[in-house]
């Protein structure tokens, strides 16, 4: 059996997924948030789980990000959540909204240079 473009794609975000949440929860203190993903059909959802000091289970847990995977033209579309109230919708992400490169957004995620994931 042989993979499509897009499961292969697929498999690749999750273990680029799966790397930056543990890196990120393995060097950041729990009262900072830890990173969780979520898989989804084309794409994976990014959350930030937030902790009580002394606890083991998260308080709340909100979307931060999103990475869909558009088969059509060959590219990773990159979303950010915007809350209004206690709803929240997905917005692109205007500086990096879609890319072939899918490091570059991984990257992007991790690093957070203006402050809206984490």
């Amino acid at each position: 059996m042989t993979m499509s473009v897009t499961q292969i794609a697929i498999s690749r975000l999750n273990k680029g997924a799966q790397a930056l949440c543990t890196k990120r929860n393995v060097n950041l203190p729990v009262e900072l948030g830890k990173c969780l993903y979520q898989p989804i059909e084309t794409g994976v959802i990014f959350y930030k789980a937030a902790y009580l000091l002394d606890s083991r289970h998260s308080e709340y847990t909100s979307p931060v990000a999103k990475i869909l995977f558009d088969a059509l033209h060959g590219e990773w579309l990159f979303f950010q959540a915007k809350f209004d109230g206690d709803t929240f919708y997905w917005e692109p992400y205007y500086p990096l909204m879609k890319s072939d490169d899918l490091d570059s957004i991984l990257e992007e995620i991790e690093h957070d240079p203006l402050a809206c994931f984490w």
